[in-house]
This record gives structure tokens, sequence and C-alpha cells, in this order.
């Protein structure tokens, strides 16, 4: 919860005489109103409305827009040291900060941010570093299994907790009427979503709480149930027909590697013989969308990626 707990303003400098009192008046400096938020470390006081918010892990920055806030500055990709490419048109004039994982922080300090958000899984060692620069949140890591919730937290930071609300009622609107089309397109059909890696292939079954959550629960495509419960498995080449599904959303990795494999992939006589791959039903998805993208723009980006290509 947040709660106002000081308003206050300063005095002027110098003398003070009757003569001039009401130009010192005039001329008094208000310190911002500040707030108490708590975050993992405790209770924090944050500047009420912050304009020069920097975010330390690239993720949040597409929340931020989402609210109509666009980042001060913020962090990038550790693979390629740019922002996340579906937002990077609005992301422009943004300061770069650096990998999320080690973020520059003399760039950060010559930012001079008002408010700094931080993941605390991967920023809790430079806390003290960070809260020298600009007060600081350190947010719960739990909060990146479900963005929904992450946005509602970030709403209730910046004040906007109204229009964090209505964003999401939105989006599960969306997805509600998406899922009754793709329904009467798809019935019954099985949809994988599956990685390239370099040396492996992964599946994401219904159970998982990123990707497949969208495309399985929110959109309602029939999926796998993978072995244990598990969200994700590694599976070889061999094993790829046992899974034999109609439908498959192939996330391509953008490392050269991964490429190689995916060609070796498409040349398998194993391949070749899946129902998918017979049918035409092989969707190759970005994998800095499909993968990183699972936050507000990247999901409703994702939701009509869907809708253009299962017909």
């Amino acid at each position: 919860m947040l709660a106002v707990v000081l308003i206050s303003g300063c005095g002027s400098a110098g003398s003070v005489t009757d003569q001039n009192n009401a130009s010192t008046e005039d001329s008094e400096v208000l310190s911002p109103i500040m707030r108490t938020v708590k975050d993992v470390s405790g209770d924090v006081e944050i500047p009420a409305a912050p304009k020069k918010i920097a975010v330390l892990l690239d993720y949040y920055a597409d929340h931020m827009l989402e609210l109509g806030i666009k980042p001060h500055a913020s962090t990038t990709s550790l693979v390629d040291h740019q922002f996340l490419p579906y937002i990077a048109d609005r992301m422009e004039g943004v300061i770069p900060l650096g990998a999320s994982e080690s973020p520059n922080l003399e760039a950060l300090l010559k930012a001079e941010p008002d408010l700094i958000l931080a993941y605390a899984p991967s920023h809790q060692d430079i806390e003290d570093s960070l809260r020298k620069i600009a007060p600081t949140l350190m947010l719960d890591g739990e909060l990146m299994n479900d963005w929904r919730q992450l946005l509602l937290e970030l709403g209730r930071i910046v004040g906007q907790e109204e229009l964090a609300q209505q964003k999401l009622n939105d989006y599960l609107t969306k997805a509600e009427s998406a899922q009754e089309e793709l329904n009467r397109r798809a019935g019954e059909e099985v949809f994988v979503v599956m990685r390239v890696m370099p040396k492996e292939l992964r599946v994401y079954g219904v159970d998982d709480i990123r990707i497949g959550r969208i495309i399985h629960q929110e959109l309602g495509l029939n999926g796998l149930k993978l072995a244990e419960g598990k969200a994700m498995q590694t599976i070889s080449l061999e094993e790829l027909p046992n899974l034999n599904p109609d439908h498959i959303f192939l996330m391509e990795n953008v490392e050269d590697t991964a490429k190689s494999r995916l060609d070796e992939l498409k040349s398998s006589a194993l391949w070749k013989n899946i129902k998918a791959v017979q049918k035409d039903q092989v969707y190759i998805v970005e994998q800095q969308l499909w993968n990183r993208g699972i936050a507000p723009i990247g999901s409703t980006q994702i939701i009509d990626q869907v809708l253009e290509i299962v017909k």
C-alpha cells in the first residue's frame, strides 16, 4: 500500500526583513511531496510524482509505457545491448544503462533519476549504491512470474492504479474475444510452443507461466501436459514425432548456432513427417517477443500475431 507521509517546504536563504517578506515567500523552494512504499527491503520514501524514472530491468519498460510513462533511463538486453525490439520505436531518447544483469552505475548517476526501479534478485548486491543515487525500490522477483500483478504494482507506485486496472481489464477482454475466435478456427487441434536452442529443443507446456499461460490458458489453445507437471522440457529431435502436434509456434534464436540447428531440423526426415509440418502449420515467431515480451504490450502483440497466423 502507498501512503503520503510528508509534505514539506523550506524557507529562503539569507536575511529576512519586514520589507522583503513578500518577495521571500514568492521565492520559497518547496521540496517534493514524498510517500512511503514498501519493497522487499522495507519502507522506502519516494517522490509522489516521479518525473525521471530509471528501470533496471528492460522488461519493466514495457509496463511503464503501457501506463503512459516513458522511462527516463533503462537497461538493455545482455545479448545485443538493445532495448526490447518490439517497443524500440517508443524508447527514442531513453538513456541506456547497460545490461540488466549489471547496470552501468556511472551512466545511472549521470542520468540523474528521481526514482530507480530495481529487480531484487539481481540488484540487491548494489542496493546501497543505488540508494545513494536516488530513491530506489527493490521489486520482488516473484512479480516476474505474472506481469498482470506487476502492472498493478507499478500502477500503485506511480499513482496510476485505475489506469493499470483498466489496461489489465482491456487485455483480458481482448484475450477472451481471441479465445472464442480461435476456438472456432482450431477446435481441438493441438498446439506446441517450441524454442530452437544451439544444442537442444525446448517445448513449453500448458503449465508454463509465461508463454504457455498466454497460448494455452488465456487463448485456450490445446497444448501438451508435460511429464511430472513440468512447464518446459528439453527434447531431442527423435522425440519430436511422439508429440506430433497439429500446429507449432517455433521461436527462432538470433544466434548463428541456433539458426544452424533450425536448418538441421528442417532438413530432417523426422521433422518432415510431423503433422504440423505436413499441414504447413509451423509458424516461425520472434524469440525476442515470444520469450522476453511476456508483458502488457508484448502479450497483446503475441495475441495479435496468433490471430493473424492461425487460420
